[in-house]
């Protein structure tokens, strides 16, 4: 008896032992667990996290930091506002216009605050989109969707072509320059009506040939379309056409004549054969929309960048200034500020262009 009895005292001490051993262990894994918690939850994005996804169209990034196109403006803007608001940031590039919707569908889905379609080929994928995600801004550069939770940033293109066409117009020795475009459309064709109004308000009998390359990536195209209109008699080439402009600016330096770029100063890739470029100011346009977004005043709508607003203009022509005809920059600026207080009214379509006369 008394080894059965010693037998079951020493298992109930050992249960004990066991039990009050356990205890402190147990609360003490408690009171770490809510730490531990929080700090799951602070390393996680925390829910008022700014972000900001930027979409291209078949453009796409330059390969480089000389060919800066249209889509690195946009870019650009993107950056801004990772280094200004804090904004968490991301890029997709589009391979076909098939990835335009799925791309939309996919940043707004993952919880991006605004989600930013450069170019007017994402006018019907964000059309379709923006509707399903109310919460979320999107910002279309270069087209209109009429949708309230959608800033459309549009420009006045026509107005700084007309400058570029003035300087054109005034800087040939043929009496003929020409103009290159991508894929034809209305946004496209603004480029061409302006710069058609601004050579003719220099020389009225300006000859300008027009042709389209049907692409904007296809720089080869470019240049075999800018080589064909110096062939008959253009010395300056105007390109709004993405890629296909950098095939231009190698004709111009292989022909020894002019090219004009397009949105960005593009004056200094070939230098000497870019005559002036045509300023877009998408990285404005855009980081103003982005920022409204973060401030909490997002303005859905229509906003138009034009000359009085500092959305357009030419570059410095830091390279080809001094080769100039005296005076022609000074009549150019005139032309500029009588746009600005609406003296002049620059056309948007060709047919309008083409009979347009300076007014006195």
């Amino acid at each position: 008896m008394n080894k059965k009895l010693y037998l079951v005292l020493s298992l109930v001490l050992v249960a004990t032992l066991a039990l009050t051993a356990c205890a402190p262990k147990e609360e003490a894994a408690t009171e770490e667990a809510a730490p531990a918690e929080e700090t799951t939850s602070e390393e996680a994005a925390p829910a008022d996290t700014f972000k900001v996804a930027m979409l291209t169209d078949l453009g796409g990034l330059a390969a480089s930091e000389e060919v800066k196109g249209f889509s690195d403006l946009g870019w650009e803007a993107v950056q801004r506002a990772q280094t200004e608001l804090g904004a968490e940031v991301t890029l997709l590039e589009a391979k076909e216009l098939a990835d335009l919707e799925p791309n939309l569908t996919k940043m707004a889905s993952e919880g991006y605050d605004v989600v930013v379609g450069v170019g007017y080929l994402f006018t019907d994928a964000m059309t379709a989109v923006a509707p399903q995600f109310p919460d979320t801004k999107f910002i279309i550069v270069d087209s209109v969707v009429d949708q309230p939770n959608v800033a459309s940033l549009t420009f006045a293109e026509e107005q700084g072509s007309f400058l570029v066409g003035a300087i054109a117009a005034g800087t040939s020795t043929t009496g003929t320059i020409g103009f290159v475009g991508g894929m034809e459309s209305a946004l496209i064709e603004k480029f061409e009506a302006g710069y058609i109004a601004g050579a003719r308000a220099i020389n009225p009998d300006i000859k300008v040939l027009s042709g389209y390359t049907g692409s904007f990536t296809d720089v080869a195209a470019g240049k075999e379309l800018t080589l064909t209109q110096y062939g008959q008699g253009a010395d300056v080439v105007y390109a709004a056409a993405g890629s296909c402009g950098l095939g231009t600016i190698e004709a111009a330096q292989e022909e020894g004549l002019y090219a004009i770029g397009v949105d960005t100063n593009q004056d200094g890739i070939a230098p000497g054969s870019v005559l002036t470029s045509m300023l877009k100011h998408v990285e404005i346009a855009v980081f103003d929309a982005i920022k409204s977004a973060y401030e909490g005043n997002f303005k859905a709508g229509v906003s138009v960048y034009d000359l009085a607003a500092g959305g357009v203009g030419y570059s410095p022509m830091e390279y080809t200034k001094d080769k100039l005809p005296a005076g022609l920059l000074e009549k150019v600026d005139g032309f500029a500020q009588r746009i600005i207080n609406g003296e002049i009214v620059v056309p948007t379509t060709v047919e309008e262009a083409n009979a347009f006369v300076l007014p006195e």
